[in-house]
């Protein structure tokens, strides 16, 4: 009776195992030599709300990124020799790097992400030596309108003007006429950002804006106005308002380099304090 009950069960078995075989074949994606890659080893490479087409994409650079390196790996394998294949050792020290740089990562965390102007202000007159220009900057007014338009001689006349009334005339005239009116709220600009406003020029804008300090130039429909309002060229010290992302980076990358400085030192003095620490560098200078 044992036996015919136990029939059923070990079939059914079989059937299972038989079953996950097969589904495992159909979810098979490559081989080599031994080596075998499923669909189920790429259930984390696509990202969320990805398409059928990127999915398929990033499968087919998989699968090809894997048999190269699977051969490859083969390859080593079977002409290195068993003291080059041992990188235990390789392997334990990255280890340890990795979990010390992720511990420091988030031990740093905590530090005070608040940089005041004056903070900015010293570092930055400290080390103008690392701030030089690689490319020329310029603060700009521009101007885009319809070469057609009945305000573009009197826009003209007045966009390079420094005079209160006129900067309050040209205001009035540009909302009415001008497509785009825009000081960049007085940021520093690349020549290279600019040159994106206006119509392709060989050799690009820089050398027109360093000499005259006014762009005007005309395409197909449109006339476009650029008064240079201040201008450095490649080489030059760039100014501070360029340079605040940088310096505040800068700073908050030196006070994470002295906490974790600080940390070192703390964990040391206190291992040596309860005695976990030994260094015997003495002695063995001694027997030397």
């Amino acid at each position: 009776m044992g036996l015919l009950a136990a029939a059923p069960l070990f079939s059914c078995d079989r059937i299972s195992q038989t079953w996950q075989q097969q589904q495992q074949q159909q979810d098979l994606l490559a081989t080599v030599e031994n080596k075998k890659l499923y669909m189920a080893d790429m259930k984390d490479r696509f990202p969320p709300n990805i398409t059928k087409t990127d999915s398929l994409a990033i499968l087919h650079s998989y699968v090809d990124m894997w048999v190269k390196q699977a051969l490859l790996l083969h390859l080593a394998e079977e002409n290195l020799s068993s003291k080059q294949k041992d990188v235990s050792s390789l392997l334990e020290d990255y280890r340890a790097s990795l979990l010390v740089y992720r511990y420091e990562q988030e031990y740093v965390e905590r530090v005070d992400t608040a940089v005041s102007e004056s903070e900015c202000e010293s570092f930055y007159n400290k080390n103008r030596q690392h701030f030089i220009l690689s490319k020329p900057i310029a603060r700009v007014l521009f101007i885009k309108l319809r070469k057609n338009s009945p305000y573009l001689e009197r826009i003209k006349k007045i966009y390079t003007s420094s005079k209160p009334e006129d900067a309050t005339t040209l205001e009035d005239l540009c909302l009415q006429a001008a497509l785009k009116f825009d000081h960049y709220g007085d940021r520093w600009l690349t020549l290279d950002e600019l040159a994106k406003e206006l119509p392709a020029r060989k050799g690009g804008y820089e050398d027109v804006a360093a000499k005259k300090r006014v762009i005007e130039v005309e395409d197909g429909a449109y006339a476009y106005l650029v008064s240079i309002r201040d201008f450095k060229e490649r080489d030059a010290i760039a100014p501070i308002e360029h340079e605040y992302g940088n310096i505040k980076a800068m700073i908050l990358n030196r006070r994470k380099d002295s906490m974790i400085q600080s940390l070192e030192q703390r964990v040391l003095q206190e291992a040596k304090q309860k005695s976990a620490v030994k260094i015997y560098l003495e002695k063995t200078e001694r027997s030397n």
